[in-house]
């Protein structure tokens, strides 16, 4: 299993990928946090609200993942990272994986 994390600063624009993705069967579930960004884009400190979502995947999938919410994503430069969970409970990994098969 593995966590696709991006950030998006509209929960719609978030749920329009994640239900895409959901029903692709690219990812088995996501979960949604709100945070605070600050960064520097273009030569100006920018300071937002942002959802960042963690999009569970099996190891299998991440490229297209990452590929769909690249196309997808309204960002211009989106961030999109990965973890590899140190430990996962094996029935959830199962779980995940059986979720996503294609």
């Amino acid at each position: 299993m593995i966590i696709v994390e991006t950030t998006f600063n509209k929960k719609e624009d978030a749920e329009s990928i994640v239900s895409f993705l959901l029903e692709e069967k690219l990812i088995a579930c996501a979960t949604y946090k709100n945070v605070e960004s600050s960064y520097v884009w273009k030569g100006t400190i920018e300071n937002e609200k942002e959802i960042e979502v963690s999009l569970h995947t099996s190891e299998s999938l991440f490229p297209k993942v990452i590929e769909n919410v690249k196309e997808k994503h309204p960002y211009e430069l989106p961030r999109i990272t990965t973890i590899h969970p140190l430990y996962t409970l094996p029935e959830y990994e199962d779980w995940v994986n059986k979720e996503t098969t294609n």
